[in-house]
């Protein structure tokens, strides 16, 4: 039964809860001691002043074991059809959970390399704004104390000593569950729907956990008095609902169902979706097809704006240039199919200085096929927004004259915004003086450059180039 495979998944999250307590408590102890060395508590002053930590890499690297164990789990779960008579498996060592799971799913090293990637970005922007979040409710608790006239050396003694003792989740009740848990069971859902992508089962069941606990969205899923609903893989349900979770802290499980079991195990029900639409409704942002959404491993429109708000927005762009689902963030794009792809305009794209040639750019590129977003202008002192989304990775137009200083200036300024960079440069241009330039900018000692790809444009001329690639050129 779910509930039985649900059990291993706790006992990750459980050995991760320990493991991100300690981590959450070292980013608080930092700022307190930033504000203060001493006892004595910090001036109103020391509190206005922003404050942003150091990137914690055990931390991150502990939120992806979680998240990508959590994934691989469900894809296990699903190829064994684990179920009650197989018993449950024993607690895996928290360091050893992704390769240990990764023993057991067929993956080829392409594959796993391309997911990889996904949760890295996912873990990083969950375990750094887990880290800022904290700072700002420290800071929050401690301004309105300091206003409020009393109670502010308590206050301070008692957040410091929440964190000294390793329990700093506790100091935002739910967060954990809000978020950690969240992006668990997401991935967990997620894993499950891999294994089921190009090959769906008859019918899928929710499993809805009935207690004070439960919430009244996922009450809405009980019918007849029955804590399971199995429909048809095709009913209009999973279209226009999706998968869980369907809201923070949810607990109702999915698992597939096979034909062997209809009618036996598992009885499937066909109900309209108009009686479920009466008592069923998702919490926004949650449900769908994690798949389809890349919900898993995107960022979702409130970590966008968080991390806006902290002015770490950047540091998510620079990390394998895996972005936000802009969708989302930003609507009023309208679609122009042209060559053998598309490019999706922004209507805020539309008007300014620069769009006329990055225009004429996109559509060089949906020539060969590409997908381009052409994003819109969004000023903000913490985002340096690109000129393209393109096929789900930001890149940045830059149109040097071809000499070396041009070239090293469009690489200084371009990398600010993504690591791809296009380089669009005049036809009569010598190609091997161009390379060379940008040989000698990628192995130079004191500030290479950290742009991972490269289309270069000689004229109309495409060429493609990675970092290494590049470094490795002997004239």
């Amino acid at each position: 039964m779910e509930r039985s495979r649900l059990a291993e998944l706790d006992s990750l999250a459980g050995a991760a809860q320990k493991r991100i307590s300690k981590s959450i408590s070292k980013t608080l102890l930092a700022y307190f001691k930033k504000l203060s060395d001493t006892d004595t508590p910090p001036s109103k002053e020391q509190l206005e002043q922003p404050y942003l930590p150091d990137i914690d890499p055990v931390f991150v690297q502990e939120t992806e074991t979680l998240i990508a164990t959590a994934l691989l789990l469900g894809m296990d779960h699903t190829a064994r059809k684990v179920n009650a008579a197989d018993g449950e498996i024993p607690p895996l060592p928290f360091e050893e959970a992704v390769s240990f799971m990764k023993g057991r799913i067929p993956m080829t090293k392409t594959e796993w390399n391309e997911l990889e990637s996904k949760l890295r970005f996912r873990s990083f922007t969950v375990a750094r704004l887990a880290q800022v979040d904290y700072i700002e409710a420290a800071r929050g608790r401690l301004i309105s104390a300091l206003e409020k006239g009393d109670g502010f050396a308590s206050t301070w003694n008692d957040i410091r000593a929440i964190a000294s003792e390793d329990g700093a989740l506790n100091f935002k009740p739910g967060y954990w569950e809000n978020v950690f848990r969240t992006n668990t069971q997401t991935a967990y859902t997620a894993g499950k729907l891999m294994q089921f992508k190009d090959n769906p089962p008859p019918a899928w069941q929710l499993l809805i956990i009935d207690d004070s606990r439960t919430s009244d969205i996922c009450r809405g899923l009980i019918q007849g008095g029955k804590r399971s609903l199995a429909m048809p893989s095709d009913h209009p349900f999973w279209e226009k609902y999706g998968f869980p979770p369907y809201h923070y802290q949810c607990r109702t499980g999915l698992q597939a169902v096979y034909q062997s079991q209809i009618g036996t195990d598992v009885q499937v029900e066909n109900p309209s979706i108009e009686s479920l639409n009466k008592h069923f409704k998702p919490m926004k942002g949650f449900g769908g097809n994690s798949l389809d959404s890349g919900n898993y491993w995107m960022m979702t429109p409130g970590m966008f704006e968080r991390g806006l708000r902290y002015g770490v927005i950047n540091e998510f762009n620079m990390l394998d240039n895996i972005v936000a689902d802009f969708d989302s963030v930003w609507k009023g794009y309208k679609r122009e199919i042209v060559g053998k792809g598309w490019i999706d305009i922004h209507e805020k794209a539309i008007g300014y200085d620069e769009f006329k040639n990055n225009y004429e750019m996109a559509k060089k590129m949906t020539a060969d096929g590409d997908h381009i977003k052409m994003l819109p202008i969004h000023r903000h002192k913490y985002w340096r927004n690109p000129d393209y989304l393109r096929n789900c990775s930001l890149w940045e137009l830059e149109s040097p004259n071809g000499s070396p200083s041009s070239i090293n200036d469009a690489i200084r300024e371009g990398q600010k915004q993504a690591l791809n960079l296009i380089l669009q440069l005049p036809k009569n241009v010598n190609r091997e003086e161009v390379l060379w330039t940008l040989h000698k900018r990628f192995t130079f000692k004191k500030s290479p450059a950290r742009v991972k790809n490269l289309i270069i444009y000689f004229g109309d001329q495409k060429e493609f180039w990675t970092a290494e690639q590049l470094r490795a050129l002997v004239k």
